[in-house]
């Protein structure tokens, strides 16, 4: 179950790279395509929730939970903007993205050190 997480949330990154690229190219995708990333963030976050009660000592698992609700909220925030048809505010995509490629690093961290 922890690789399954670990595929999940590289898909989930690769599919916001692919976002923020095409938003900087002035090519955003419909919004479906932003919900559907969203979607399975929430997924992994949810997975991420399950795995922590399996395995409650994986500090790194944690961590990686609770920064992956951080870029959940940061999502949430971008999301809001591209429904009211706004461009996104630099920062709060380079923050997302941070905390994403930090949530990356500490799911694998977690799986291949347990």
């Amino acid at each position: 179950m922890r690789w399954t997480l670990l595929i999940l949330v590289i898909l989930v990154v690769l599919a916001g790279a692919t976002l923020a690229w095409r938003e900087l190219r002035r090519h955003p995708l419909p919004l479906p395509a932003s919900s559907l990333h969203g979607v399975a963030g929430i997924a992994a976050i949810v997975l991420a929730i399950v795995l922590d009660t399996r395995f409650p000592h994986n500090r790194e698992l944690l961590s990686a939970t609770v920064l992956l609700i951080l870029t959940a909220t940061g999502g949430l925030l971008l999301f809001g903007f591209r429904a009211a048809h706004q461009s996104l505010p630099a920062p709060v995509v380079v923050l997302h993205a941070a905390f994403a490629l930090a949530a990356l690093g500490l799911v694998i961290a977690g799986v291949v050190l347990a």
